[in-house]
C-alpha cells in the first residue's frame, strides 16, 4: 500500500475469496452515469461486465454447486427515477444467472430467484447502502454547506468528508461521515447474522453477498476500519471498483482492498434490532 495516505481502490478485490462454510461480502461503486437524464454510461457498463466475468471465470468450479448468491443495492434514486446501484449490481446478477445456466445449475442458486425466498426476483434495495443522508432528510445541512462553498463543490466534499463543520452538522443533527460509517456496519452485523444461519442450513456451502453501493460508503468505511487513516487522507474508488469482507466466522472479518488483506473492525457504537 502507498505510504502518502493517497489511495484509489480498483476493483481487484471483486475476486472469488473464500472456502467452504465461508461468506464474503463485496462493496462495489456503481457504475458511471448520466447525471442529467440518468442511465448507465455505455463504457462504464463495458468495465462492469469485464469485473464480473473475470469474477466468474475464477470461481472453483469443483464447488459451484454449493456456491450460493445474493445481490443487494443501494435504494438511492437519481432524476428521473433512475437507481444506478441498481443498476450496476442487475448486470452481476443477470451475469450470474447466465453462467449459473451454461454450468446446467439452477438459478435458484442466485437466492433472489429462488421461489422460497422473499426477494421477488429482484435486487433486494436497501437504505444502508445509500449516498450521504444529508442529500434526502431535510435537515438543511447540505445547503449549509452549498452556501458556506458557493455549491456542491470540492470544497463543499472536503468539508463534509473531513467533517470540518462538525459543530454545525450535529446542531442540524445531520449524518457525517461517522454515521455512515456506523450504519454501514449495522448493515454488515445484518449480514453476518445472515450469513451464520444460511451456513447452519446449507453445510459447506460459500455465500457470496454483492452489494451495491457509493463512493461516499466505502471510502469512509476503508479509512477508518480498514486503514486507519484519518478523514484527511484521500481514498478514491473507481466507478466499478470495490473492495470485499470474508467472513472467517461470526466475529472475525478479513478485508481486501486491491489485494492487499487487513483485519476488519466491524464494532459499532450502539446495539439496535439488526433489519435490512
Amino acid at each position: 500500500m502507498p505510504n502518502d495516505l493517497n489511495l484509489t481502490i480498483d476493483s481487484s478485490s471483486i475476486a472469488p475469496l473464500i472456502s467452504q462454510n465461508q461468506t464474503q461480502l463485496i462493496f462495489q461503486r456503481h457504475c458511471n452515469y448520466d447525471r442529467m437524464n440518468g442511465g448507465l454510461h455505455e463504457d462504464s457498463i463495458d468495465v462492469q461486465k469485464a469485473v464480473v466475468n473475470a469474477f466468474l471465470a475464477n470461481l472453483p468450479l469443483d464447488s459451484l454447486n454449493e456456491t450460493y448468491f445474493l445481490f443487494t443495492a443501494s435504494n438511492t434514486v437519481s432524476n428521473p427515477n433512475f437507481k444506478r446501484c441498481v443498476e450496476t449490481t442487475k448486470i452481476a446478477m443477470d451475469m450470474t444467472k447466465s453462467f449459473l445456466q451454461d454450468k446446467h445449475l439452477p438459478a435458484s442458486h442466485i437466492i433472489n430467484l429462488n421461489a422460497s425466498s422473499n426477494y421477488k426476483q429482484s435486487i433486494h434495495e436497501s437504505s444502508k447502502l445509500t449516498e450521504p443522508k444529508m442529500l434526502t432528510d431535510n435537515t438543511g445541512y447540505a445547503e449549509f454547506l452549498q452556501e458556506k462553498h458557493n455549491g456542491m463543490n470540492i470544497d463543499f466534499w472536503i468539508d463534509f468528508e473531513e467533517d470540518l463543520s462538525k459543530e454545525k452538522r450535529e446542531e442540524l443533527n445531520a449524518e457525517g461521515p461517522d454515521q455512515i460509517v456506523d450504519r454501514s456496519l449495522r448493515y454488515i452485523f445484518a449480514l453476518q447474522r445472515y450469513a451464520s444461519l444460511f451456513h447452519l442450513q446449507y453445510p459447506h456451502s460459500r455465500l457470496i453477498i454483492w452489494n451495491g453501493t457509493h463512493y461516499d460508503l466505502i471510502s469512509p468505511l476503508v479509512k477508518q476500519r480498514i486503514l486507519n487513516w484519518p478523514k484527511s487522507s484521500i481514498v478514491n474508488v473507481d466507478y466499478c471498483g470495490g473492495i470485499s469482507l470474508i467472513l472467517e466466522d461470526y466475529n472475525e472479518i478479513i478485508a481486501s482492498v486491491n489485494g492487499h488483506t487487513y483485519p476488519f473492525d466491524s464494532q459499532y457504537k450502539e446495539q439496535l434490532h439488526p433489519h435490512f
